[in-house]
């Protein structure tokens, strides 16, 4: 069993206000708390979509084993902060990074056992094992691709022009087709 929580959200998103009201024709503030709010779900929506987090955002990944860490969640992981587990006698110790690699380069990222290491015995407990981790491309906007935030924007004009569930004579979905297309090149595939 394996699950996260976010400890440090980003402090940004990946698209400004400004760049939202341009993409959208809007030359007055009177929507402004609105748009607001569709830009945190067009972002929030395609994250999840995509299995990323766009900014940089710290989260810690809770595991029944080691084995659990084959496969970190969310992407672009930047830097593993720490491995803390359980040990044997139930006790929170943290992992020496010398007895694990790193492998940043994969995607999803990976915690592997080094060579000639051997992992702690641990507890049996839900949340034996726990891995502080930061995601996302960069502190600030300019770091992410312009293809992910075509892609906010696009689904930002959808949410703004249609503001109700139901559409007459249109197919609703979460994200436009046009989106999904897009944010198609950066999804990673999450497994187990």
């Amino acid at each position: 069993m394996k699950t996260y929580q976010v400890i440090t959200a980003a402090s940004t998103f990946p698209v400004s206000l400004t760049e939202a009201k341009s993409h959208l024709k809007v030359d007055t503030s009177a929507d402004d708390t609105y748009i607001t709010s569709i830009i945190k779900a067009a972002t929030q929506l395609s994250e999840e979509y995509t299995n990323r987090f766009f900014i940089d955002t710290v989260i810690e990944q809770t595991c029944s084993s080691f084995a659990d860490l084959q496969t970190l969640f969310k992407s672009k992981v930047s830097a593993v902060a720490s491995v803390k587990y359980y040990d044997s006698d139930n006790s929170s110790q943290t992992l020496d990074s010398a007895i694990y690699d790193v492998q940043l380069n994969y995607e999803p990222a990976q915690i592997q056992l080094a060579d000639n290491q051997n992992f702690p015995s641990i507890t049996k407990r839900n949340d034996a094992v726990v891995a502080r981790y930061t995601v996302g491309y960069g502190s600030a906007a300019s770091d992410v691709p312009e293809i992910i935030k075509q892609a906010i924007l696009l689904t930002i004009g959808n949410f703004y022009a249609n503001r109700q569930s139901v559409i007459t004579g249109r197919i609703a979905t979460e994200l436009p087709q046009n989106s999904k297309w897009l944010l198609d090149t950066y999804k990673v595939q999450i497994v187990g």
